[in-house]
């Protein structure tokens, strides 16, 4: 856990942009920093020599995806976006079930 001021932050473990990357949420303000790991309608670069695009997908389905819908999410670049927003993304891009 991370406090700013009265703010309480969970460090996320979000590796694929980067082996070590990680996320900053704050459950209480309903907020994510995501950083590179997730952006409004992407994810982050996976071209890169500890990157790898299996891990940063994984990070997003698993650790991103599951918080509440109405959190709002800060990127490293760009415009913020709302998990709900990004569900549609994400949901295509894993295996079906048949």
């Amino acid at each position: 856990m991370i406090h700013v001021g009265n703010i309480e932050f969970k460090v996320l473990h979000t590796p694929g942009h980067t082996c070590g990357g990680i996320c900053l949420y704050s459950e209480k303000e309903k907020m994510l920093f995501s950083g590179d790991t997730m952006f409004r309608g992407s994810w982050g670069r996976t071209d890169l020599p500890t990157s790898s695009f299996e891990e940063i997908i994984n990070s997003i389905t698993n650790k991103l995806m599951v918080l509440p819908e109405d959190t709002i999410v800060y990127p490293g670049h760009g415009k913020s976006t709302m998990i709900k927003e990004e569900i549609p993304i994400y949901l295509e891009l894993k295996p079906k079930e048949y």
